[in-house]
């Protein structure tokens, strides 16, 4: 795990300097080594956390001759054909080397793809298994080769403007060479999709003529005709449920065992995420097969008040019997942390279950380098409360058209104060008779559309997004939602972000063995039906554990990772703040500044508007920090 940046500048020479000052930026990624490859207009940097092969070989940039000589020194690289800067881990990189008869020189999963690019071209990210960001220079095609891994886990920002190309791990590598932080920079459409959101999701950043690379998504910039070229690499297979239970439990069991298995290969100390939660604990139980479980460092996160999953942590503990730690976040935490929140997300970033990913990650790098987490659970096997609300949903649409539309008139006559606290309620009943009238793929472009901020690139982004669900799921509802999140939702630009940032800013790499690429195709063979029903969600899962956790961890609902912001949110030193700043929105969307003036301020007691004025929050702390000076 690492930090990668580059410029490719077609109006001038790319100065040492320049890299070395998008080193410094993101240094935090790479605190063990970096590197810097400079040649007349092209410039590639990287900073290098020492996972696999921690001499000397592993240093990047690397090089790679024609006659496959491996380089590995700044000053040898023009010798080479291929250069390569790369952020990840490919985790099947040993059974590749077998695959293919590779002869290695070092011990790197770096080497792995240099030697597949020049064997198979782009092709060669089918053949990985794990998570990646990285750019080869090909200097005999004369193009920057870009990739980034199919679910979206490790970040690639670009600027483009036809002149340069520039890119990073962090928008704050490219900001170090571009200053691109002014108040006319900013994209108010990224700007309307953090509101609706929470995030800003690919290929938008906050800034003008700045970028995500997609997920599963390649990127050719060719040097000579100044173009760049962009693909999407890997498909979602179609919905095609087996109804086999006895043959998807042995392949998941299987895979689960697979999944972790590779992604222990370190040559440094490897501990745990456990939060209680059934995924967490999963994971670390089937890393029981491959390591003694009392010798394996544990870590995680207490809240006070109901929020707080301790006692669960605590079973979990007593029987794996790790060598567990744990940390009570309270206010003051977050206090103490929210300047350093907005610096970590270089872009306004609302999910704030961040706050506490950061400090579980910093205790855990007291004690190991890498981390095994949980994420991935939910998206592959349905454990969110809106896919159980799915189900129902399905339900209501059984209802002939006619009768569905008399009894929302009923309901929305008695339901005239709405009340947006519960996800199971008269309000949310009402809504759901309303959007069964409606198209599926408006099921979230429409829903409590006057309650909630939905501007028309949201609704754009949400309608496209859920018909491609859909399609991948034969318009099976509830797996369509499944997939959304799966694909486009929770996890890419939003939990993985999270993740990614929060671990990264403490010099930790966070493996997720459900984020393994079989698991999301795995996923489409499971019938809906064994993924959740009207009342549980996982179930299928559950069977697939029911022999690695104590029974009271397998049954469990879902409760998630949250510090109690929607407490602490409405104090009056946090709500002062967001008053007295609600003029930065007046800059740029007077339509954000009225919504917020008008509904979210007055109605804060209801829990959507309270995930608003945190979003509001940390918008206004960030636009201190980035923006305002």
């Amino acid at each position: 795990m690492c930090g990668i940046n580059g410029i490719i500048r077609f109006n001038g020479k790319v100065e040492k300097e320049e890299i070395l000052k998008m080193n410094k930026a993101i240094k935090h990624r790479g605190p063990d080594d970096e590197g810097a490859f400079v040649s007349n207009n092209i410039g590639l940097g990287h900073v290098r956390l020492a996972i696999l092969d921690l001499s000397e070989k592993g240093h990047q940039p690397m090089g790679l001759t024609k006659e496959g000589k491996i380089i590995y020194k700044d000053d040898e690289l023009e010798k080479a054909d291929y250069i390569i800067v790369y952020n990840g881990e490919v985790y099947n990189y040993k059974e590749l080397i077998e695959k293919f008869n590779l002869k290695t020189e070092t011990g790197t999963d770096t080497e792995i793809i240099l030697r597949l690019y020049q064997k198979l071209g782009f092709d060669c990210v089918k053949e990985f298994n794990g998570m990646w960001a990285f750019a080869i220079y090909d200097k005999e095609k004369n193009i920057l080769f870009c990739s980034r891994d199919r679910l979206g886990v490790k970040p690639f920002y670009y600027y483009w403007d036809g002149e340069e190309f520039i890119f990073s791990s962090e928008l704050k590598g490219i900001l170090a060479v571009k200053k691109l932080n002014k108040k006319e920079n900013i994209n108010k459409e990224a700007v309307q999709l953090y509101f609706a959101l929470g995030f800003i999701p690919s290929p938008w950043t906050i800034y003008n003529k700045t970028f995500k690379l997609e997920a599963a998504h390649n990127l050719v910039l060719d040097l000579a005709k100044r173009e760049i070229k962009k693909w999407r690499y890997w498909e979602l297979p179609k919905y095609n449920p087996i109804y086999d239970k006895k043959k998807l439990i042995e392949e998941g069991k299987k895979l689960l065992e697979d999944a972790v298995r590779i992604r222990m290969r370190s040559d440094v100390p490897v501990g745990a995420f456990l939060s209680g939660g059934l995924d967490s604990s999963t994971v670390v139980a089937v890393m029981s097969k491959f390591t003694d479980l009392k010798k394996l460092h544990t870590f995680s996160i207490g809240f006070e008040g109901k929020y707080d999953e301790t006692p669960y942590i605590k079973t979990v503990v007593d029987h794996l019997k790790t060598q567990h730690h744990h940390y009570y976040f309270k206010e003051k935490d977050f206090e103490e942390l929210i300047d350093k929140y907005v610096w970590i997300y270089d872009e306004p970033f609302g999910d704030y279950s961040g706050f506490p990913t950061y400090k579980v990650s910093e205790l855990a790098k007291k004690y190991v380098t890498v981390c095994l987490s949980g994420d991935g659970g939910d998206e592959v096997f349905a454990g969110y409360m809106n896919h159980l609300a799915a189900r129902r949903y399905e339900l209501i649409k059984r209802i002939p058209k006619i009768l569905r539309k008399a009894l929302y008139l009923i309901l929305s006559k008695l339901n005239k104060q709405k009340k947006l606290n519960s996800f199971f309620s008269l309000t949310t009943l009402t809504e759901a008779l309303r959007l069964s009238l409606m198209a599926d793929f408006k099921f979230y472009s429409e829903a409590f559309e006057s309650e909630r901020i939905s501007p028309k690139v949201f609704k754009n982004w949400s309608e496209n997004n859920l018909k491609y669900s859909l399609r991948v799921s034969n318009n099976c509802f509830a797996e369509a939602i499944r997939v959304y999140d799966l694909l486009f939702n929770t996890l890419s630009d939003h939990f993985l972000v999270k993740v990614d940032r929060a671990s990264m800013a403490n010099a930790l790499e966070v493996r997720s063995p459900f984020l393994d690429y079989r698991f999301a195709e795995f996923s489409q063979k499971i019938p809906i039906e064994w993924k959740v029903n009207l009342f549980k969600t996982k179930k299928l899962m559950r069977e697939i554990i029911e022999n690695y956790l104590p029974k009271e961890i397998v049954n469990r609902g879902k409760w998630g990772f949250t510090p109690p912001l929607e407490e602490w949110i409405l104090k009056e030193k946090y709500l002062k703040e967001i008053e007295n700043n609600l003029k930065v929105l007046k800059e740029i969307d007077k339509e954000l500044y009225n919504f917020f003036k008008e509904k979210v301020l007055k109605n804060k007691d209801q829990k959507i508007y309270k995930i608003y004025l945190i979003r509001l929050f940390i918008f206004i702390k960030w636009w201190e920090r980035w923006t305002k000076n």
